[in-house]
């Protein structure tokens, strides 16, 4: 078999595979392309996103240059130096050793700048927070990961949310395919039929009849329900945690509408959108991108936890894994989440030595960020 790769010049001349997966390629990844992704995630820039075709596999792959302002999704730099370096030590609670981390990150970030950390092509890569991996055979990826260097001969090849979990064949190929395995995060995973036996499963729906809110399907949200559904994103994803997070514009909100890239699931009550959540299903998992709610009604409403519920329902109905994503994780330990550490698969054997030095050095920092990130619950 031989991988080919599709840019926005021969993008016409693909046929998508008639799959669940092809499909759901051709109606998210095809007007990204057309459109330019900045149309539907603002903080994508410079960026190209091509598709790779292995056999009837589509998988996205996008290449960027750096860019101050760039969404994790698409910038190692943004990830380990922006967000993970600078942002994230704030939950730490330990403000001398914060400061003592953003000491040593200021000459760290110079370095990665002068390395051209950025000059990566990211693989299986959906702009998203989570990338599930469709369903892709040993012989597929060997044949994928072969091409890519020869491609891209000037960038590190990057596979992202690369876990041995849902997807260990994933890891176990491209080890032998000499990609080191690189800390990006630690991620949650929760059976739903296991956390429906909880008692704080059975908590959380007496919570949701209490305050009487309907769970509205995101095909019947309104043009305003879906800018207001955005504004409950935004509240949560940027303006508490970070706006290195995807920035999603409305054009995105009615992609996901209209063309069902994600399913859409709001909490209502009194004619008024209070919680959303939106997630996509691929290989026998879900995923929720899109979360996010009104962050200045009272904790006792219990917003998050509710959309949690409807995640785990959702789920359960379906019979799917739930990829929790990373974060809050005591939060998601007491509903039955057990933790994985998410790497991003690193090739950089073609590259001169200056290239790879700064992927060295994040990985030898990994082997003591993980076990405090496993302790910690993070």
């Amino acid at each position: 078999m031989k991988p080919e790769l599709f840019t926005h010049e021969n993008i016409h001349t693909l046929t998508f595979p008639q799959t669940e997966d092809g499909d759901y390629a051709r109606r998210y990844l095809l007007p990204m392309m057309m459109d330019g992704a900045q149309k539907y995630i603002s903080n994508v820039h410079n960026t190209q996103l091509m598709l790779a075709k292995v056999d009837n596999v589509i998988v996205p792959i996008t290449i960027s240059d750096f860019h101050p302002e760039n969404t994790y999704t698409v910038s190692p730099y943004s990830h380990y130096v922006s967000y993970g370096g600078f942002e994230e030590v704030k939950h730490l609670n330990n403000p001398p050793v914060e400061a003592l981390i953003k000491l040593l990150m200021v000459p760290i970030a110079w370095y990665f700048r002068k390395a051209d950390l950025d000059k990566v092509a990211y693989v299986n890569n959906y702009l998203l927070s989570t990338n599930l991996y469709p369903s892709i055979n040993s012989d597929q990826l060997s044949a994928l990961s072969e091409a890519l260097p020869k491609w891209f001969p000037d960038r590190v090849i990057v596979f992202r949310s690369v876990d041995e979990r849902k997807n260990p064949h994933i890891a176990d190929i491209l080890k032998k395919q000499e990609y080191d395995l690189v800390l990006s995060r630690q991620v949650w995973y929760m059976d739903a039929e296991e956390a429906s036996r909880t008692r704080q499963y059975k908590e959380d729906a007496r919570v949701l009849r209490k305050h009487g809110y309907e769970i509205v399907d995101g095909k019947n949200l309104s043009d305003a329900e879906l800018a207001r559904s955005l504004d409950l994103y935004n509240m949560l994803y940027l303006e508490k945690y970070s706006y290195y997070n995807p920035q999603f514009t409305f054009e995105f909100m009615k992609l996901a509408r209209d063309n069902e890239v994600l399913h859409l699931r709001a909490l209502r009550r009194d004619g008024q959108i209070n919680a959303v959540m939106g997630f996509f299903i691929r290989n026998g998992a879900m995923t929720q991108p899109l979360f996010g709610y009104d962050t200045s009604l009272p904790q006792e409403e219990g917003l998050y936890r509710l959309l949690t519920l409807i995640t785990l329902q959702e789920g359960l109905q379906r019979n799917l894994l739930v990829h929790a994503s990373g974060g809050v994780g005591k939060f998601k330990k007491v509903r039955g989440g057990k933790s994985v550490i998410e790497y991003n698969a690193v090739y950089h054997k073609h590259l001169p030595a200056w290239r790879q030095m700064p992927w060295k050095l994040i990985q030898a920092i990994s082997k003591y960020a993980i076990p405090y990130f496993q302790k910690k619950d993070f």
